[in-house]
């Protein structure tokens, strides 16, 4: 119980000074997943204004069937919940594990770029949102965790 106070009190006068809980060398990295979440919206609104079906679209990647519209629900997953989550963490494999799911999302979304179907505009959307993914910002090694 006294846990749980301390942290609530913690969380209140973070909130007060206007400070979050993200450790310093994730700053850039918490930018960087609001700069992919608005990236994959506008891939999102290209994909219908350009008459794209993503539940259609579809590949075999690895093996296995998957459409657009599930390798952009897998990419805001990650944004919105596990990234943050993995931030907070804050542990000696955060990163890694950050990496190695960003490299599987930007993998399926450049293997849908690479397909000739696609109208130019939704294109030029995952295009950004490729490139987006290919920048991921690492934390310097002496700063991060289990360092």
């Amino acid at each position: 119980m006294m846990r749980f106070l301390r942290a609530l009190i913690k969380a209140l006068r973070l909130t007060l000074k206007g400070e979050t809980l993200t450790p310093p060398h994730y700053r850039p990295l918490e930018s960087w997943i609001a700069r992919g979440l608005e990236l994959l919206v506008q891939v999102e609104s290209a994909a219908a204004g350009g008459g794209v079906d993503a539940a259609a679209l579809r590949l075999k990647l690895d093996g296995r069937p998957t459409s657009l519209e599930r390798t952009l629900q897998m990419l805001r997953h990650n944004l919105v919940n596990e990234y943050p989550r993995l931030i907070r963490l804050d542990d000696a494999y955060s990163m890694t594990v950050v990496s190695a799911s960003n490299m599987n999302d930007q993998y399926r979304v450049a293997q849908f770029l690479a397909l000739d179907t696609i109208p130019a505009e939704t294109r030029s959307a995952l295009a950004a949102l490729d490139a987006h993914l290919q920048s991921l910002p690492q934390p310097p090694p002496d700063e991060s965790a289990g360092t």
